[in-house]
């Protein structure tokens, strides 16, 4: 009770009208950073921490955590718009989004991507909020079999989702173990791969080989389709988010399904990319129309 006596107490002081109007503000900066590709949730908030510095701590805390999940959510809006991923966890976004995008449901696609992450979001707050001490004390048992067996059911669930043949799908894998091996070793310190350049230390990013290889792709498609614009226009007025809520909870077990994955990967060395990857592929695998993933 008194943890709980706690929380309605946090409660009671962010639901302030002054943390309210702090709370839209730095979703609304969030989003902004999250539709900048390469950006990113944690750089965001790096950038706008000079915000906080005359702020109230509290205050500042929901700030900034408000600025970090406004760019988890804006990752999504370039991803289904433009097929190029504002995050490394919205590539998973593009294989349906941007389908739909053409189709003239981009309104539809975005309040779909919005309602799914506030819904998981909601999840793993609501998990750290009334099972830290145990999540912890299970997080901390993991060791190097363990990581290997949750990164082995991730690569498992890329082969099982692709579209493609799964001998392309390996080799792309491959690629991307060849590209990670680049740089220091965190456990060693050795050099791999560096060939004398101290740029090469830190290795290659992620995020920005997603986006070169989303992004270069559809710059060279718009130039050879003659500089068009291939963007899709969103018109999302009420009436089209209150029909896509009124068919969400027909996908309640897919909600449900995806926060367990989300939450999994989270507390386990996962991460959010796997676990968006690994939720599709999960979401394709339990579906009775398999055969429409891929086409909005």
């Amino acid at each position: 009770m008194d943890e709980l006596n706690a929380l309605m107490g946090g409660f009671a002081v962010a639901m302030s009208w002054h943390n309210v109007g702090l709370m839209l503000a730095g979703i609304l900066l969030g989003i902004v950073v999250g539709v900048l590709p390469g950006l990113g949730g944690p750089n965001g908030v790096a950038i706008l921490l000079p915000l906080t510095f005359s702020m109230e701590p509290t205050s500042a805390i929901i700030m900034l955590s408000c600025i970090y999940w406004g760019a988890l959510f804006g990752g999504a809006i370039t991803s289904i718009l433009f097929n190029i991923p504002g995050e490394a966890w919205s590539v998973a976004t593009t294989f349906d989004g941007y389908p739909m995008a053409q189709q003239g449901e981009a309104g539809r696609a975005l309040t779909s991507a919005f309602t799914g992450s506030f819904l998981g979001a909601l999840a793993g707050v609501l998990l750290i909020t009334f099972l830290a001490p145990l999540v912890a004390k299970f997080a901390l048992r993991f060791g190097p079999p363990e990581f290997f067996a949750v990164y082995f059911l991730t690569f498992c669930s890329f082969i099982g989702m692709g579209k493609e043949a799964k001998a392309k799908i390996v080799i792309a894998m491959c690629i991307g173990f060849a590209l990670a091996a680049v740089g220091m070793d965190t456990v060693s310190g050795t050099l791999r791969m560096t060939y004398g350049s101290t740029e090469l230390l830190r290795g290659f990013d992620f995020l920005v080989v997603v986006i070169g290889l989303f992004g270069i792709s559809e710059i060279l498609m718009t130039m050879e389709e003659g500089i068009a614009f291939r963007g899709k226009r969103a018109n999302i007025d009420l009436k089209v988010v209150l029909k896509t809520w009124a068919e969400l909870p027909r996908y309640w077990m897919t909600l449900i399904r995806s926060s367990v994955i989300g939450c999994w990967l989270g507390v386990t060395p996962g991460g959010a990319t796997a676990a968006s990857f690994m939720g599709y592929g999960v979401a394709k695998r339990f579906a009775r129309n398999r055969e429409t993933f891929g086409r909005g």
